[in-house]
């Protein structure tokens, strides 16, 4: 019984840790400062990526030339993405951004289809040692 009660720690911690995740879409809007009185100053345009990102993010990009892939973030500018390993991607050429996420959801149902079967299998166990000791009182006598 003490091996049940262990595997199910075990089970639930793995599932618990490991969660499950989903990539979900960042708004990225353009935006522009408004020109200063000075007629020769071009306005000052930078980007916006709603909700933020922030160092260690894991993102999916797809590019408007369209290539895509997934970098981890470093660090992020109003112009620029700059991944781990010193890739910089323009926020102008993003064609899409999508960050991963722990999802509540899967995360719970995998928590709770792990406990279901620890508890089905401790059943099962709980079973075949009763069984079992049903059997040797039986042949002991």
């Amino acid at each position: 019984m003490k091996f049940t009660t262990l595997y199910s720690t075990i089970i639930i911690a793995a599932l618990t840790l490991s969660g499950c995740s989903s990539y979900n879409a960042l708004h990225l809007s353009k935006q522009q400062l408004p020109e200063v009185s000075n007629p020769t100053s071009t306005p000052y345009t930078y980007y916006k990526i709603d909700p933020p990102l922030y160092n260690g993010d894991v993102v999916q990009y797809e590019l408007q030339n369209g290539s895509s892939g997934t970098l981890t973030v470093k660090k992020t500018t109003p112009q620029t993405l700059i991944s781990d390993k010193g890739l910089v991607i323009n926020l102008s050429d993003l064609a899409s951004l999508k960050r991963k996420d722990i999802s509540k959801g899967k995360t719970a149902a995998a928590v709770g289809t792990g406990v279901a079967t620890t508890v089905v299998v401790a059943a099962v166990v709980f079973t075949a040692a009763v069984g079992a000791g049903f059997a040797a009182m039986l042949s002991a006598s």
